[in-house]
This record gives C-alpha cells, structure tokens and sequence, in this order.
C-alpha cells in the first residue's frame, strides 16, 4: 500500500494515501471483523459507516465503503492519482511535503478526489489546489518536517455522508513528541500497491500496524529525528504502507471521544513489509501550531472539541 519513489540512498518515498489508526474501543465482533463505533455527533474524526477491521489479513484488506471519508487521492491530468492526503477543513488537505516539490501549480492542475473508495470512477467531489504550503523546514535530505498543505480553490461540500475531516490530535507540549506511544495499534489506508514494484490498487485499502520504538533496530536504522518522525511496522513484517500511499493520514482512534484523529502522515521507508525495516511517518502532533497557522479558522478541528455527549 505505499507509493515508492526510489532516491540514490536506496530509501523510498512513499508516495500516496495510507492512513494509521489505533483503534482501542471494539464494540462489535462479527465474521467480517472488528467494527468501530463512532460518535456521529463529533465535527470531526468519524464516518457515517461504520469502520470494520479484520487484523488477521496479511497485507490488508478492502476498505468498507465510505468509512474513511476524509481519505483524498490527489492527482494531475498528466499522470492520474500521485499522492494521498486527508480532509482538514472545507478547504485545506494534509499531504506530505515530498509529494509536491516537485509541483507547479501554475503549470500543472492538482485536484483533490474526495468522497470516493474508487480511483477511476465519477463519485465524489473534484476540486482544484490553488496554493501550497510547504513547511518552511522541509528537509530533502533528512526527509525532516515532510508535511504541507493544500489550498482548494473553493470548499469541499460537507452535505453528504461520504465527506468528513479528519481530527487533529488532542496532544501538546512534552506529549507531542511522544504521540504515539509505542506498542500502539495503527490502521493505515490508502490505494497503493500490493506488493514492492506492483500495481496501485483501484479500491481503498486499510492495514493495521503498530508503532515501534525508535531504539528497536528495524527503527533506528532508517529515522532521521525521533521528535519529528516515528514508525510503524508488524512483527515479521508482511503489513506496511507501499507505493501509492505517500502523504495519507496515519490515524489513532480515540475510545474516550470516539473519534478518530491523525497521528502521521506517511513519508518513507525500505521496500513494503520487509521484516527488518519500519515505515517512517511524520509526527504530526507536533505540527499543530504550524497547522492552525495556515489553516486559521476554516474550521479544523481538535479531538474532543465541540462534541456532543456520547453518554
């Protein structure tokens, strides 16, 4: 599931959607899976379909329709969906600053699909970037603050149950370069391949993993800076983001608001579930103020914010 960009040190971007998610609330088992409940009520971080998870796929599975609605596949007339993001407010999209170095928005039309589990079809909103936020301290090398946004040329439309945001985690100060904690279950989504070289997938996907300390070898061998980055993986490998994934969200899921939230964003890594190696993610608690700057008060969200009583 992730999108590999080969670079001349043999480490690999990840270069479309993945989302993580610590899922720890499991109301409901069923032959299919886990299904997570949400709070229906809350401005942010939950679907109107229900979210349902079966870990013991290798390499993941089908998403259920429209249970990640702030997943975004983003793209260019010229070579279709390149990158993955995720839905903040009604007119910016989170995404990875790697994915779009490279992008001129005045020579190339970068489009935000949203509300569809469909690479190919007509559902869902189109709409068109008109300006990009690279973090000012975006490092190619290092792959350091790998996180941008994107400006839409005009709002998303929330009036339909396939389109949500996305949370902004409830974290700050000390917290914020510790979240998450190792050990923590993390669900990622995205329409990349398979398989290292294969092809993107047509439908969303999703993959549990879980976050791994960075003095654990498969970690500490490929991350740069452990307050802005951390990773992901599954012991034995077999489960990871790949080509195709780069700039999803990777999400935590919060039992005390019933919400999801985001916890990284996908950057790097060696290769696609290779035992030995983790996905590498940008931290994203720590980029809320940088966040809240840009976006000001279109109406991005922090978890547990504005919601109603889930009683």
């Amino acid at each position: 599931m992730k999108t590999l960009v080969k670079l001349h040190n043999n480490m690999f971007y990840l270069s479309e959607l993945v989302l993580f998610t610590t899922c720890i609330l499991l109301t409901q088992y069923s032959v299919q899976g886990y299904i997570y409940s949400c709070n229906t009520t809350a401005p942010c971080g939950c679907s109107q379909n229900e979210v349902n998870i079966n870990s013991r796929i290798v390499g993941g599975e089908i998403a259920a329709s429209h249970s990640w609605a702030w997943a975004v596949s983003l793209r260019v007339s010229s070579i279709g969906h390149f990158c993955g993001g995720t839905i903040i407010s009604p007119h910016y999209i989170l995404t990875a600053a790697h994915c779009l170095e490279r992008i001129s928005l005045s020579r190339i039309d970068v489009t935000a699909a949203v509300g569809t589990d469909t690479l190919y079809d007509t559902e869902g909103q189109r709409v068109l970037a008109s300006k990009i936020y690279m973090h000012p301290r975006w490092n190619t090398v290092t792959k350091e603050n790998d996180i941008a946004i994107l400006k839409l040329k005009k709002a998303i439309s929330f009036g339909g149950s396939n389109i949500a945001k996305l949370c902004l985690p409830a974290i700050s100060g000390f917290d914020a370069t510790n979240f998450p904690s190792p050990d923590t279950n993390l669900v990622a989504i995205g329409w990349g391949s398979m398989e290292s070289d294969g092809p993107t997938s047509d439908v969303l996907r999703q993959v549990t993993v879980q976050s791994v300390s960075n003095q654990v070898r498969k970690c500490s061998n490929s991350i740069n800076n452990v307050d802005l980055q951390f990773c992901a993986a599954v012991d034995g490998g077999g489960k990871d983001t790949c080509q195709g994934d780069s700039g999803g969200p990777l999400m935590y899921y919060s039992s005390v608001y019933q919400q999801w939230m985001i916890a990284g964003i996908t950057s790097y890594g060696q290769g696609c579930g290779l035992s030995g190696y983790a996905g590498i993610y940008t931290r994203a608690s720590v980029y809320i103020s940088w966040i809240k700057q840009i976006v000001g008060k279109d109406g991005v969200v922090i978890a547990g914010e504005n919601s109603a009583s889930i009683g």
